[in-house]
């Protein structure tokens, strides 16, 4: 090699000095933000380029760990992650991803090392907390057991975002508290066994897919929140409190959500928190619902433009109409989705007497009913209101 030229090539300027590597003349900035989209396991490799590549990778501002293939055992992924993490500076973390190991054979009996798979979860989280990260992601793949986050209560002063897949959420592990930045908290297939939720600086939430206790109602506090998302989930749906802040709602509950729902509270579980909305969904496919017996309770939705309702909300009686536009006095725009097998037992004449008396009228712009093609009902329903001097409705008709 000539004389000079491997100092040339390690120096960032080499390339504009004529060296060979260019990337390296390029200003850090520019080489962390390529890091940052790099796979771990890739931008480890980039030590072996120069020295000036050496330590590059320690300061990666991102580490998303996904690529659990690549390992034989959850030993080998284990030992990869932690020698990751202990090698890397601290340095602030913007991101941090990880999955636990999966194998196809961890979905069966025979799988002997569930315990190594979760070994060091809690010590990876740790290790984030201490790099201020600010946006983290947790994936439980396919466990033999959940994934439990912590029995303690999270500090993270700088954490923003929690997305969590997967995971156990038991006693603290859902005290927010101490994450005075977090905004953004997502739950995907997370089973919820604690008795509460709480978080003064949360804006938005979305709870998809999880199971929440069959025997205990957890109560959420999530005050400054603007956008709530809870949908599909099972067991017992949470109670809400207050919520003054909220812009946008959408609850929609399975089949499968718990019969112990009506449990003769004599109060609001979710209605009441949802009042402040402008833009509401509520569905649901059970016919034993909360919706039935919050209706009892039903508050004033004052701010409410945009209402997309399930025929099941109104407990398969269409007079709860009535109740729910009542208490929605600048209504704008009202959608009516009616499932595949209703059965409204309504006589026409007092249908329209009950119609004529609550159709805010003068602000109600939007009146559309969501059915299928060949539904009966929808003739019926039609004649129905335009007897009662609605003309502007839209039936939505789909394919069977």
């Amino acid at each position: 090699m000539p004389p000079g030229r491997e100092d040339r090539r390690l120096h960032p300027n080499a390339a504009v000095n004529g060296g060979a590597d260019l990337l390296s003349s390029l200003p850090e900035g520019i080489l962390q933000h390529v890091l940052y989209f790099l796979p771990p396991h890739e931008a480890v490799r980039t030590s072996v380029l120069s020295r000036f590549w050496r330590d590059l990778w320690k300061s990666m501002t991102a580490l998303r760990i996904s690529d659990y293939g690549r390992w034989s055992s959850a030993a080998d992924f284990n030992t990869f992650v932690n020698s990751l993490l202990l090698s890397r500076d601290r340095s602030p973390l913007r991101e941090f991803e990880f999955c636990t190991y999966f194998h196809p054979q961890m979905q069966t009996d025979e799988y002997k090392d569930s315990d190594e798979v979760v070994r060091y979860v809690d010590m990876w989280i740790h290790h984030a907390f201490m790099c201020d990260v600010r946006v983290l992601k947790v994936i439980g793949m396919s466990l033999p057991r959940p994934m439990v986050l912590a029995h303690v209560p999270l500090i993270a002063k700088h954490l923003e975002t929690l997305q969590l897949w997967s995971v156990l959420l038991d006693g603290c592990s859902m005290d927010f508290s101490r994450c005075e930045r977090l905004e953004d908290l997502m739950m995907d297939d997370c089973r919820i066994s604690a008795h509460r939720m709480v978080s003064k600086s949360l804006r938005r939430l979305r709870v998809c897919y999880c199971h929440f206790s069959h025997d205990t109602r957890t109560r959420i506090s999530v005050p400054s929140l603007v956008s709530l998302r809870l949908d599909g989930n099972r067991g017992m749906t949470p109670f809400l409190e207050t919520m003054p802040q909220l812009d946008r709602g959408l609850v929609r509950l399975g089949p499968t959500t718990a019969l112990k729902d009506l449990d003769g509270s004599q109060t609001c579980v979710l209605l009441e928190s949802l009042s402040n909305a402008t833009d509401l969904e509520l569905v649901t496919e059970s016919r034993v619902t909360i919706f039935k017996q919050d209706l009892k309770w039903c508050p004033a939705f004052n701010k409410l433009k945009t209402l997309i309702l399930s025929d099941w909300v109104l407990g398969r009686d269409i007079h709860a109409l009535k109740v729910i536009l009542q208490h929605a006095p600048i209504l704008e725009k009202l959608i009516l989705q009616l499932s595949d097998d209703h059965n409204y037992e309504i006589e026409m004449e007092e249908s329209c007497s009950l119609v004529q008396k609550f159709l805010p009228s003068e602000h109600l712009k939007v009146f559309e009913v969501r059915c299928r093609k060949d539904d009966e009902m929808v003739g019926k329903l039609e004649k129905m209101l335009k007897a009662c001097g609605i003309t502007s409705i839209t039936f939505s008709l789909q394919e069977p």
